[in-house]
């Protein structure tokens, strides 16, 4: 048998079994920084794994995905056999898709454990794709308190991600009566035992990219990745104005780049210009540039910002991706050690280098 076949049966093997979340390395704030631990994943686990270590031992999960939607900087992906359920779920589905539960006992096009393991960017980026009927009536008798606020919280982000009347175009707590007819016949039709060969497949094709190491570590959640594809496969006049929430930064930048440096989804960087602006010397930032719809607002910028300068969010609705906003800063270069400090009048030297003195 050869490497290639050995690859593609590991891979079938392993995206269809795999009954655990998967932590992404590089994403957690634990690996990029020790000052603030988080154990939010660890502290909402009901089998009291400790999943915000570097190396999370699984024994004992239930695979409720509960973690993967109480990490802040969404640095836990949910378990391939979880993802491939709801991907072929919707993939299969007819006039809208339906998601429960296992408490609930009505059909459903696909079972979780919990919908709170659904975070907010995965059922909005399902939402653009087809209409999703949540079916929450079951969280009303949930032992877990905690998976219900949860769940309250991921639909309440979804309504203001889309707006409220975007929202009750794709958003159903019972399946509307216009696409009923039309969802009952997709059913009918075993749409969704003809879609398992071309699931096995995508299985086999995804684990064998895993097995390459040729990729990178992602710098977005595959939720994340979910909607950026789904808004960017709409052309611009068909794309709703969503919601994100940009940096907010009140003037104090000296240009250190330390939360450029921290921020675990690039979603922070220094520009030059802008689309309509000249800087006269490119060498330096004018800009502190923020990628909103990268952005899990998970803080580290604000917590590692020497100045106390960036905290805050401002709402930004818009069609477009990236969903861009420039905040100008005032910096300068130093002419002794080239490091930029903050813009003042008659200064040529950062205020480190003007406490030395230099030789002619």
């Amino acid at each position: 048998m050869g490497i290639a076949d050995e690859a593609a049966l590991y891979a079938l093997g392993y995206w269809m079994h795999e009954n655990h979340p998967s932590r992404i390395s590089g994403l957690c704030l634990n690996d990029i920084q020790r000052k603030t631990p988080c154990d939010e994943c660890s502290a909402v686990c009901p089998a009291g794994l400790s999943i915000h270590e570097k190396n999370p031992n699984w024994k004992g999960c239930t695979d409720c995905g509960l973690c993967v939607t109480a990490c802040p900087t969404q640095a836990i992906n949910a378990s391939g056999a979880s993802c491939k359920q709801v991907d072929s779920a919707v993939d299969a589905a007819q006039g809208c898709v339906v998601l429960a539960c296992r408490r609930y006992e009505g059909a459903a096009d696909a079972v979780l454990a919990c919908l709170a393991s659904l975070s907010w960017d995965e059922i909005a980026a399902i939402a653009l794709r087809i209409p999703v009927v949540l079916k929450t009536g079951p969280c009303k008798t949930c032992p877990d308190a905690r998976a219900v606020s949860c769940l309250k919280e991921t639909i309440r982000h979804v309504k203001d991600f889309y707006g409220s009347e975007e929202f009750s175009r794709r958003v159903f707590p019972r399946i509307p009566s216009a696409l009923a007819q039309e969802h009952a016949e997709g059913r009918a039709s075993g749409a969704q035992r003809r879609r398992m060969f071309s699931t096995f497949a995508d299985s086999v094709k995804e684990g064998t990219a895993r097995l390459s190491g040729n990729e990178e570590p992602p710098s977005v959640s595959r939720s994340r990745a979910m909607l950026l594809d789904a808004l960017v496969s709409l052309p611009l006049e068909e794309r709703p104005a969503v919601r994100w929430l940009i940096l907010s930064e009140d003037g104090a930048c000296r240009g250190c780049g330390i939360c450029v440096k921290m921020c675990p989804h690039g979603a922070l960087s220094f520009a030059a210009d802008i689309e309509g602006t000249h800087c006269s010397d490119d060498s330096v930032p004018r800009f502190l540039a923020h990628d909103a719809s990268r952005c899990t607002q998970c803080g580290l910028c604000y917590l590692s910002c020497p100045e106390d300068n960036l905290g805050g969010w401002v709402e930004l609705r818009t069609s477009e991706v990236p969903a861009l906003a420039c905040n100008p800063i005032h910096v300068a270069r130093c002419e002794k050690c080239g490091r930029f400090f903050k813009e003042e009048k008659g200064r040529t030297i950062c205020p480190a280098c003007s406490r030395f003195r230099f030789r002619p």
